[in-house]
């Protein structure tokens, strides 16, 4: 019964390749096994409408509560075979498997997270080139600059983010506002001076952790990483001034960590607009997988990043960032656009006669920035009206920066420290 299923089950990918136009030989490597098609149906990370209409096109055969066929415990196989059956009584029922199929050939490319030497995920290493400016409507529209993609030192990361056409405005903040306060509730107070959201550090730290040099050639891909990973990403083992840091239980943080799962899977939504047709629409940047099984330390979280096609490159993050997140959330927020003004290739960074490329230290690659401008980095999303204000706590938390060496500050100009790349 098995070898007439898998058999079956080879047909019909042969079929649904074919009748997605992607020619009429299947590549090796996009026929799925039916374990395969069960962690698809079991997954909540990536395939949700593929799984929706595998599950109403299950309904529609009505499958007997008695029904004796043996599917080796395979869900999706069980599903083949019911509908086996009903085929030779109506031939226009659908068959369940033939959306999860499509899903599976189109799904994710599986890579691995970048880890420093003791195991941890690296703390350094690339965001995406997103940032904002102001549209005519006076709301943060999402502008997505060419790119130029380098390595860095250890050869594992595209590190400089792209050349762009002349100037532009308002390159602060660098993500859309309402995800440095994603998770905060409305009507709850904004951008104060404890440890930034959960929610928000995660997206950041889980849209870096795959290499960007895969991540350039494939945007759609999954990894895997543990419980473990998050505690330590969120609750760094030492605080700033070096510190241990009391390490929470996973029934402490088991709460906070579902809540911030659940937020980004609904929430986290980038806006991109297409500068040609001027039409637009919301992307998940980031999906995580809901279905857990022993909640302990070890515990393995799929995750699956979906980098839109227009957007390149990236930009090199504070090693420090996690700790800052964890300690201060105008100084988490500074850093990350600071990341951006700070990597601007023909204008920061020059080539070598060998082809790398490094930071300039003078004075005239940075621009002064307004009072506006440190706002926009320490408090995009602020509620506080009080211009003086903010004004005062923007450039507080720029100051508490130099003071641990994350930046020097020359008048009004904001320079990334001496030693960085």
């Amino acid at each position: 019964m098995a070898q007439t299923s898998q058999k079956s089950l080879k047909l019909l990918t042969e079929v649904v390749w074919r009748s997605l136009g992607n020619g009429d030989v299947c590549p090796p490597d996009k026929y799925p096994t039916f374990r395969q098609l069960d962690d698809l149906i079991t997954t909540t990370a990536w395939g949700s409408e593929a799984r929706e209409e595998f599950f109403q096109r299950w309904q529609a055969l009505a499958p007997s509560d008695n029904a004796t066929i043996e599917s080796g415990g395979s869900f999706s196989e069980l599903a083949h075979l019911v509908w086996e059956e009903a085929a030779e009584s109506d031939s226009e029922v659908k068959h369940p498997l033939a959306p999860l199929i499509s899903a599976w050939q189109s799904g994710p490319l599986e890579v691995q997270a970048v880890r420093d030497d003791d195991g941890s995920l690296r703390g350094d290493t690339i965001a995406p080139r997103i940032a904002m400016r102001d549209g005519n409507t006076g709301t943060n529209r999402l502008y997505l600059p060419p790119a130029h993609v380098g390595l860095d030192a250890d050869g594992a990361q595209a590190a400089l983010p792209g050349f762009e056409d002349g100037r532009v405005t308002g390159r602060i903040p660098v993500l859309p506002v309402n995800l440095y306060d994603l998770g905060v509730e409305a009507g709850e107070a904004r951008g104060g001076h404890g440890a930034a959201p959960i929610p928000a550090r995660m997206l950041v730290k889980l849209a870096a952790a795959p290499s960007s040099v895969v991540r350039h050639g494939e945007r759609f891909v999954s990894y895997k990483i543990t419980f473990r990973d998050l505690r330590n990403a969120l609750y760094p083992l030492e605080r700033l001034d070096g510190r241990p840091r009391r390490q929470r239980s996973v029934g402490e943080l088991w709460p906070r960590i579902r809540e911030a799962i659940r937020v980004i899977n609904q929430d986290a939504r980038i806006p991109i607009l297409d500068p040609e047709t001027g039409y637009g629409h919301f992307h998940h940047l980031l999906r995580i997988n809901e279905n857990f099984g022993r909640i302990d330390l070890d515990m393995p979280i799929g995750v699956v990043l979906d980098i839109p096609p227009e957007v390149e490159g990236g930009v090199q993050l504070p090693g420090s960032l996690d700790q800052w997140g964890a300690e201060s959330a105008p100084a988490y927020r500074a850093l990350l656009g600071l990341s951006f003004l700070w990597h601007e290739p023909g204008r920061t960074h020059a080539p070598t006669k060998s082809g790398r490329w490094l930071r300039r230290t003078g004075l005239d690659p940075y621009d002064p920035l307004s009072d506006e401008d440190a706002i926009a980095l320490a408090f995009p999303n602020t509620r506080v009206r009080n211009r003086g204000v903010l004004v005062r706590r923007a450039w507080d938390a720029l100051e508490h920066l130099e003071e641990y060496g994350e930046l020097r500050i020359e008048g009004r100009r904001i320079l990334p420290p001496p030693d960085t790349p």
